[in-house]
């Protein structure tokens, strides 16, 4: 029994180990690489443009490298490292780290390692990547549109060396930092300024370094108006690194890697958020980039969990260092994403024709269009040379000047993010149309006698269905200036009214989410002439109580108001509606067709006003 029971466990275990093989298969071309995301013997962690890191139920010696027998038994990741070949022994020895696999150019190590030198890395976790559809249609640009060139030419130089100089003048921008966590902040910060719904997401990073927070992700989105729930994307890594800042007590200011990104990311967001487009377009900065993609692997990796419908990334990663004399743009991406790099390509020789972009294949490091590509979407990433990039980066002397020498290369990488961000979302040429519904019935009323000071008393009702925004509130206005501003769910207001000669005018505006505003009639609470005359001698009304005409005799009327027992009005007659003369002794007949009580009449004369009270039959 005792034998039988140690071989199901060492059959457990051999089968644990297979189904957890951490394997490395080399492929060429779409085809194949589809092919193995549909093998159901692995599950894909990673990929690049020639090879995959799988875990494999089977190993198979023919056709995979083994790496790792437990693959994420005792480790959350492993970690590429860029190490030129012929540098690759003396980084292992000096670091005592074992490699389980050596590439061209890079290493695969066990756990989180110390980069060589001042290159990146990639960590790769257990998690499922995804293979970007090849269906997703980018629109063909065959003439510049104007909208978008427009955009463009906004793009200041200026601007841009400022937000370089602010990230900068942190001196370090280390991932776990305090002012890692400073310049998310102030990133958000002017985000929100220009209309954004913004968010820090928060999250925790494995490294050599040590493990725990890392400075948050900044997203901000613009909702599109017709198609907000499909999304372009662009992004940035806010984090700087260098050595002499982690032990020599020098500074990591990250100039030109990567301020410069998150400036052209900063400054599309301040153009940009100026237009109404289709499609939804989000702003990123990701935190913890240096360690090994960190930031962008979060969002990302939410992104696929949420099943975003994400059209394309866009990358911000370097872009202020011209080597030579002429602008030029090196296009980073595996051929797995051609359709994007196609796209962009299509949109460089539309709006400049005149700059060189060349496609790719960079095996020395590594940026945040990695993430979002094995997240099943696809990103890109324009670098500015890979074989001549600023050699300061990672270093106290990737500074404005000696790293950044060149804004007019920055701005012409911003005017391509805009261009391409913009191509997609598709700017809203005409303002969507919107309606909307004023009040109903909009009235007041006063008590009778008006003396003093009284309360106007006003009500409305809602306004009809049918507005193509929600119902924010209702604003009141007395004599064309602002009052009040009201709830949505609130139909009556009062206010204090002195009795003096000049009308008083009010009107209610109705107004809704989508900035539509919708005036009601204006409503005039007549002014009481000063001084009261009550003369019997030159004033009668009869027969009293009345049923049918009433008679009034007045010297010098001018109006003659109605109110019922609640003091509401609900009759005016001008002198010209009268019938009777003009002479300075005025005999006018009144219609008194209301029902039985008691009613108050107002009489108003160049020589004040009369109040009596009346009784109809």
């Amino acid at each position: 029994m005792k034998k039988l029971l140690l071989t199901l466990v060492a059959l457990l275990l051999s089968s644990v180990m297979i189904a957890g093989s951490l394997v490395k298969i080399n492929y060429s071309g779409r085809a194949e690489l589809e092919k193995l995301f549909a093998d159901p013997n692995i599950t894909i962690h990673y990929y690049n443009n020639a090879e995959v890191y799988a875990t494999a139920k089977t190993f198979d010696d023919k056709t995979m490298t083994m790496l790792d027998e437990n693959a994420f038994l005792d480790n959350e990741v492993y970690t590429i490292v860029y190490c030129p070949d012929n540098a690759q022994d003396a980084y292992l020895d000096n670091y005592d780290i074992n490699a389980m696999a050596k590439m061209d150019h890079a290493i695969l190590a066990k756990g989180m390692v110390m980069p060589y030198k001042n290159d990146g890395a990639v960590a790769i976790f257990n998690k499922e990547a995804r293979l970007p559809r090849m269906t997703r249609d980018f629109p063909t640009v065959t003439e510049e549109d104007p909208r978008i060139r427009e955009m463009m030419n906004q793009v200041n130089m200026d601007s841009l060396q400022a937000t370089v100089q602010h990230l900068q003048d942190y001196g370090s921008r280390i991932w776990n930092s305090d002012n890692a966590f400073a310049a998310s902040d102030w990133i958000a910060g002017r985000m929100a300024s220009y209309g954004l719904e913004v968010e820090q997401q928060a999250f925790n990073a494995s490294t050599w370094m040590g493990s725990g927070a890392a400075g948050p992700n900044v997203i901000g989105i613009q909702r599109g108006t017709l198609y907000p729930d499909t999304y372009v994307v662009c992004g940035s890594h806010l984090d700087s690194f260098s050595y002499e800042a982690m032990y020599g007590g020098g500074t990591a200011p990250g100039a030109d890697d990567n301020a410069t990104g998150v400036a052209s990311v900063l400054e599309t967001v301040r153009i940009m958020s100026q237009y109404e487009f289709e499609y939804s377009i989000v702003y990123c900065a990701y935190g913890c980039e240096e360690m090994g993609l960190y930031g962008s692997e979060a969002y990302a990796s939410r992104c696929q969990q949420q099943g975003m419908d994400i059209i394309g990334y866009f990358n911000n990663d370097m872009n202020g260092y011209l080597y030579g004399d002429e602008i030029h743009i090196d296009l980073i991406y595996p051929n797995s994403v051609e359709p994007i790099g196609t796209y962009y390509m299509n949109v460089a020789g539309t709006y400049f024709p005149e700059m060189p972009v060349r496609h790719v294949n960079f095996n020395e490091g590594d940026s945040d269009h990695t993430s979002f590509n094995n997240h099943g979407y696809m990103g890109i990433y324009p670098f500015e040379d890979y074989q001549h990039y600023s050699p300061n980066i990672h270093t106290p002397q990737d500074l404005i000047g000696p790293s950044v020498n060149s804004f007019g290369m920055s701005q012409r990488y911003c005017q391509m993010n805009i261009g391409c961000l913009a191509e997609i979302a598709n700017p809203m040429w005409d303002a969507p149309v919107v309606e909307c519904n004023p009040v109903v019935d909009f009235r007041y009323n006063m008590p009778y006698p008006p003396m003093g000071q009284q309360e106007a008393i006003f009500e409305w009702n809602a306004p009809d269905e049918g507005s193509t925004g929600e119902l924010v509130s209702f604003d009141i206005y007395r004599n064309a200036e602002f009052l009040v501003r009201l709830d949505p769910d609130i139909y009556e207001y009062s206010d204090t009214v002195s009795i003096y000669s000049i009308p008083i005018e009010y009107y209610i505006v109705a107004v809704y989410s989508d900035g539509c505003e919708a005036s009601s009639d204006t409503l005039i609470v007549d002014g009481i002439p000063i001084g009261v005359s009550e003369s019997l001698s030159t004033v009668s009304l009869y027969p009293n109580p009345v049923e049918g005409d009433l008679t009034i005799q007045a010297e010098g009327l001018q109006r003659v108001v109605i109110f019922n027992q609640l003091g509401q009005q609900i009759a005016t007659f001008e002198p010209s509606s009268l019938r009777g003369g003009t002479t300075k002794q005025t005999n006018l007949t009144i219609p008194m067709h209301y029902p039985q009580g008691m009613y108050f009449i107002q009489l108003i004369t160049q020589n004040g006003v009369l109040n009596r009270t009346v009784v109809i039959k």
